[in-house]
Order: structure tokens, then C-alpha cells, then sequence
């Protein structure tokens, strides 16, 4: 078995009081009705992320399952997102990228006990795109959000510095959907929600720059789980909403609003009323679906919602569930229109789409 070599100490308590929990999610989420159960996709990740857990704790996540969720091992030249990136700075060849400095060992598992990162040209192939990936960002984020944002120390990150400042790729992934979102989310106390969202890692970018936001997860185990442990930890001052069982919104609705962060379960998305939400975030998670829940999700977004973001492989082969996705197949709900359809500036295979209320 291949073993983690960045490792930091863990509580094997700690890594057995979230696995019974997330075990309790997935119960109340296969009493629900069909079209909430994982696909075969997620069961399968699933239990290998709780391995994860249980060998190598929630101090060491963003290690292991983080991987999992939306990251990428560049490691040198002909990956396409370094291609991408490489390209624009042959453009305007300054040495700001080259700022990005790496602190320790990078290594990191994925699924399949997959080890990367682990020689000093995957090191330096992956410090140089993270520095581009940095500095690309800048240059088309005018409020000078990125100089705000720290990656937290929780769940032992690849540690990297850009002039002082703790940086990940996590991070600059994060802003820039985030970003996306952003003009859909000037009300007070807006509420942005999202479904399958990993760690939290696009709520946490969004809490530590707008604090009076409101983050909402709807999600599966163990995910679900990892983020209510990762935002209760990294925003200990924030009130939090931690997921339990109910069967009417009413009987939670006053503690729903007094909360900074909630967690729900995906089928408890069918409670929510209408209008609640004003931006919906659905990032590489659709496609990961049953055709029939990518309906039944969209219907539910924009039930609840006034838009929705959503970033997934633009065509994307499901052999779990044998399903082919196709991003030309997430249409505007009737009644909406299509505000954003492009491809990922940095992802070339991923499609962001925006859907906006109102013809």
C-alpha cells in the first residue's frame, strides 16, 4: 500500500467520531427517496475517501481526499492547464510567477492509493503553476481580492508563499468561481449555496472575504461530514448550522437564519423554500450524477434560487454508472437565460455556465 510521506500527526478518535457521523448522513440520505442516493460514481469515491480518513485523519485531508475534489498534480510542461498558463505569460514575460515558493514536501494521494508529486521536477513543475495560476488570477481580479485570501493551515495543505501570503491551488481555483458569482451576491446577508462542494473550499474563499455572506451545503458522506468539520474549525467565530434530521423547514427556519454556515444532506434541497438562495454553485458535480438527478438537481436549484453556477467536463464518460455527459445537455430551467456559457479560461475540458432568472 502506498503510503503518505507529507503527513502530519492525527487523532484516530477524531478520524472515528466523522466517519460514524458521516455514516448517520448517508443513512438519512438512503431513506430518502431514489433520486438523492449516491450515483455508483460517488459510492465508489466514497469509500475510498473514508479510508483516507480513517488511515490518514482529517489533519492530513487536503492531502488525500481534497485531491478528490476539483485539484490537479501539475507537474511540469505538457499538462494543459500549464499549456494555458505558459502561453499568457509568454505574453507578458515579467518574473512574478516565479515568487511562489514551495515550503516542505508536496506529496499528495488521490484515489487508487495514487501518489504524485513526489520528485523535485514534479516539485518545481508544480510550484511554477501554481505561481502562474497566481499571478493569472491577478491580472483580471481588479478588486484585489486575491490579496485578502490566506490558505488556512487546517487539513496540512501543500505549503506555498507568494510574497508572505499562504497560496494554494485550492485557493485561486476557489476565487475565480467565485468571482463568477460575485454580481449575483450583492444583497446583505446573501445567501450562497452549493451542491457537492467538497471540502467547502468556494465557501471559505467567499467567508473570508464578504462576512456577511451566508454558505449553505447540500451534500453527500463523507464530504459533507469533512466540511462541517473543516468550516467549524476554520471559522470558529462563525455560527454554524451543523446538519441534522427534520421534515419541515419551519421547524429550523429561525436557526437557518441566525446561522453564518449551514449543512444539509442533499435530499433535505426538497425543504428549502422558494427563492431562498440567491446564487447556486454546482462546480464538477453534475456530471458526476445520474442523468435522471441531473434533472431533478437543476429543478431544485432553480426552485430555490435567482442563478446558478455551474462547472463540469464539458463531455465526460461515467463508467460507474455508464452514463456519457455532455455539457450541451444543461439548458436555462424554463423561465431563465443563459447569462455565461464559456469554456474554463485555465481547464480547457470543463464548461462554466450561468443561469440567471428571468427571460
Amino acid at each position: 500500500m502506498t503510503t503518505l510521506r507529507a503527513r502530519a500527526p492525527h487523532d484516530p478518535a477524531l478520524a472515528s467520531d466523522i466517519l460514524a457521523r458521516s455514516a448517520r448522513m448517508h443513512e438519512a440520505v438512503m431513506r430518502a427517496a431514489e433520486v438523492f442516493h449516491p450515483s455508483l460514481f460517488w459510492r465508489d469515491i466514497g469509500r475510498q475517501n473514508e479510508g483516507f480518513i480513517e488511515t490518514y485523519g482529517l489533519e492530513n485531508f487536503k492531502r488525500t481526499i481534497s485531491q478528490n475534489y476539483f485539484n490537479w498534480a501539475v507537474e511540469g510542461p505538457y499538462d494543459p492547464q500549464m499549456q494555458v498558463l505558459l502561453r499568457a505569460w509568454a505574453d507578458a514575460p515579467i518574473p512574478t510567477p516565479l515568487e511562489c515558493g514551495l515550503l516542505g514536501d508536496p506529496a499528495v494521494l488521490s484515489i487508487n492509493d495514487t501518489e504524485y508529486l513526489t520528485s523535485p521536477s514534479a516539485a518545481r513543475g508544480y510550484t511554477l503553476f501554481v505561481g502562474l495560476l497566481w499571478w493569472w488570477l491577478s491580472q483580471r481580479d481588479p478588486g484585489g481580492h486575491n490579496l485578502k485570501l490566506n490558505e488556512p493551515d487546517v487539513g496540512n495543505p501543500i505549503r506555498m508563499e507568494f510574497r508572505g501570503q499562504a497560496i494554494s491551488q485550492d485557493l485561486a481555483n476557489s476565487l475565480r468561481d467565485f468571482l463568477r458569482m460575485e454580481p449575483h451576491l450583492a444583497a446583505e446577508n446573501a445567501v450562497l449555496a452549493e451542491i457537492g462542494a467538497g471540502y467547502g473550499r468556494v465557501g471559505s474563499v467567499a467567508l473570508q472575504l464578504r462576512s456577511s455572506l451566508r454558505y449553505w451545503i447540500f451534500d453527500i458522506a463523507p464530504a459533507l461530514a469533512v466540511s462541517e468539520w473543516y468550516l467549524e474549525t476554520t471559522f470558529p467565530d462563525r455560527k454554524v448550522f451543523r446538519w441534522r434530521p427534520f421534515d419541515r423547514w419551519e421547524d429550523v427556519a429561525d436557526e437557518i437564519a441566525a446561522a453564518d454556515i449551514a449543512l444539509f444532506t442533499v435530499d433535505q434541497l426538497a425543504l428549502v423554500p422558494d427563492g431562498s438562495v440567491d446564487c447556486f454553485a454546482a462546480i464538477s458535480a453534475l456530471h458526476e450524477m445520474r442523468p435522471e438527478q441531473i434533472e431533478a438537481y437543476m429543478a431544485l436549484m432553480a426552485r430555490t434560487s435567482r442563478a446558478i453556477y455551474t462547472k463540469n467536463w464539458t463531455t465526460w464518460r461515467n463508467p460507474h454508472d455508464a452514463f456519457d455527459f455532455s455539457s450541451e445537455a444543461l439548458q436555462a430551467p424554463g423561465g431563465w437565460r443563459t447569462a455565461l456559457e464559456v469554456v474554463d479560461p485555465i481547464i480547457p475540458a470543463f464548461t462554466e455556465k450561468l443561469f440567471v432568472a428571468g427571460g
